[in-house]
């Protein structure tokens, strides 16, 4: 097995699909063809829920004629990943009804009982419960099963068994498969859920459905935060023991949040001692963010901040800029590092908790503990308190930049063009700009409060809003109104397409002294005008910071599906970038 193939399946494991999906996309491009690296590669984008260039690659690799039953198995998967998100109604039971043939045509060939047992488990959720469980009795009598060796054999017979109902049998193999040595996290979730969703279609009620599914749980994911004090042995000990009781009940092993001196070192560093991922996302650079929050605790807490960041799983900064006094530069790093817990909780089938070290006094503002705690609220979340009541806050303060005459603000900042546009005909521009850039000016005339400013030049065009989900929805919509649009009239033998990029984050907003009108300027605006260069034409590229918000604000109208790690345009550097499109 190769290295690429180890360190993806590691990642696998863990359930970082966003790491898998690197790793072996970076693989394949260097010129990796190793079948088992593609069909990793493939199998994460199906778990990721990015079914069509799953099913695309799956083609381009020849998986279909692969002599692994697990390769080829990988069409069946996105057959039934897609039909189990439909509603109710005869093109369900058909998809479902394609999936399940899928699996047992592979099943019949091969006698593998991998895609046996998904055959047997689509046959229950179709309403073929006789043909179910006869398929599950056959899977049962394999030797491997009978008498399984790993978790996915173990994991195996528990699942045809409990088709079978018989639900102690099946419990005692779930528990069985949990203390297996190559039992993982990423397993354990993808188990759980196919687990829990033949449970409901038995009519297990929901107290018998969890006692089954305890030993599979997966990790919880959390988000923490809370408040800086000063160092205290006795007192950092008693909130260390409530931190531990938290993650031991809730097996949260998945951490997000900041690296401030206090409350966040301190989960940070209970999260480390327990084997677990600590993923950092700090609000700007982070010499300043070391004056800002963690020197004002005292010096004591530095080697611990530089511990915990060098042992960090992932380090992000959300925005690449100094601390310019705007409270929402921390605020906004927090929702960001909530958003990719409700990223990564999605992809393990989870719900995320927070952990706040919290006073219980709600604030006014952007930022702080309190404001965290009612953002997370305001986004469905669960909080769990632990009420620090001993620690002393007398911190020493630097001398904070003077922002009295600057306004600043979070919003969402979409840049278009037009591949080509300048090898267009000077016949072919007024086609252009009537037919193009018309029916782009149209969409924003929708939005004439939501959108703060917008210019054009050219091929371009920036549009600002402060809502991230009215961006999306602008977004989208430039990309459809084009779509019928003939681009034969600009002399093109082929479509092309506007690119769009879209970042989130904090700027300053003022009034244009050139045009008079409302603008918006600095480091996050930059970042969000070297997107779009890298985008596919008809694509909308949004960055990490934007999907992240847009999943919390609203995950039920947008997907933002991970594309990679891309290089920017210019030299910018190289940053996690997502395709945007509906639900």
């Amino acid at each position: 097995m190769g290295a690429s193939v180890t360190e993806t399946k590691k990642a696998i494991d863990k359930g970082n699909l966003l790491l898998a999906y690197d790793l072996a996309r970076v693989a394949v491009e260097n010129g990796d063809t190793s079948a088992e690296l593609r069909h990793l590669l493939v199998l994460t984008l199906a778990r990721m829920g990015d079914g069509q260039q799953a099913m695309e690659l799956y083609e381009e690799y020849g998986l279909h004629s692969s002599a692994n039953a697990h390769h080829r198995s990988i069409a069946a998967r996105i057959l039934k990943d897609a039909a189990l998100v439909m509603p109710e109604g005869d093109d369900r039971d058909e998809a479902l009804s394609s999936a399940y043939r899928a699996y047992a045509e592979i099943y019949e060939d091969s006698g593998d009982a991998y895609p046996g047992i998904n055959a047997a488990s689509l046959a229950l959720i179709s309403g073929r419960k006789k043909q179910a469980q006869a398929l599950a009795s056959s899977i049962i009598a394999l030797r491997e099963i009978s008498n399984p060796k790993d978790y996915y054999d173990a994991a195996t017979l528990a699942e045809a068994l409990l088709i079978n109902e018989r639900v102690d049998e099946a419990a005692a193999a779930l528990y069985m498969a949990s203390q297996l040595p190559d039992a993982n996290s990423g397993a354990k979730s993808s188990t759980n859920r196919q687990l829990a969703l033949l449970a409901r279609i038995l009519g297990l009620d929901a107290d018998r459905e969890n006692a089954v599914l305890a030993p599979i749980s997966p990790p919880t994911v959390v988000h923490y935060c809370g408040h800086m004090f000063l160092e205290d042995a006795a007192t950092e000990a008693a909130l260390r023991n409530l931190i531990d009781v938290f993650l031991d009940k809730h097996n949260g092993d998945f951490a997000y949040g900041s690296l401030a001196a206090g409350a966040d070192i301190l989960v940070a560093e209970a999260i480390l001692a327990r084997g677990g991922e600590l993923h950092l996302t700090l609000p700007f650079l982070k010499d300043d963010f070391v004056e800002q929050s963690v020197m004002p605790a005292g010096k004591g807490w530095l080697a611990r901040f530089e511990n915990c960041l060098s042992a960090a799983t992932s380090v992000h900064f959300a925005t690449e800029m100094n601390y310019v006094g705007d409270p929402a530069q921390f605020g906004y790093a927090s929702k960001v590092a909530m958003g990719m817990a409700k990223l990564r909780a999605d992809y393990l089938g989870t719900s995320p908790q927070q952990l706040a070290l919290w006073d219980g006094v709600a604030v006014d503002g952007p930022a702080g503990t309190g404001a965290d705690v009612k953002a997370w609220s305001d986004y469905g979340g669960v909080t769990t308190v632990i009420a620090p009541d001993a620690i002393d806050r007398n911190l020493s303060w630097p001398e904070q930049p003077d922002t009295d005459d600057l306004s600043r603000g979070l919003a969402a900042f979409l840049f278009t063009d037009f591949p080509g546009f300048s090898k267009l005909a000077e016949a072919a521009l007024p086609a252009f700009w009537q037919g193009v850039m018309g029916r782009m000016g149209a969409v924003l005339d929708n939005y004439p409060d939501q959108v703060l400013a917008k210019n054009s030049w050219g091929d371009a065009v920036l549009a600002i809003t402060l809502d991230a989900p009215v961006a999306a929805e602008i977004a989208l919509a430039l990309q459809e109104t084009l779509q019928d649009f003939d681009y034969g009239l600009l002399g093109l033998s082929e479509s092309s397409g506007m690119r769009i990029g879209v970042h989130y984050g904090p700027a300053y907003q003022t009034k244009d002294l050139i045009t008079g009108n409302t603008t918006f300027y600095g480091t996050e605006v930059s970042r969000a005008a070297r997107i779009e260069p890298v985008t596919p034409p008809g694509a909308v590229f949004v960055t990490e910071p934007f999907a992240a918000i847009l999943i919390l604000e609203a995950s039920d109208r947008f997907k933002c599906r991970y594309v990679g790690n891309v290089e920017f345009a210019k030299g910018y550097g190289t940053y996690p970038i997502y395709r945007l499109m509906p639900v």
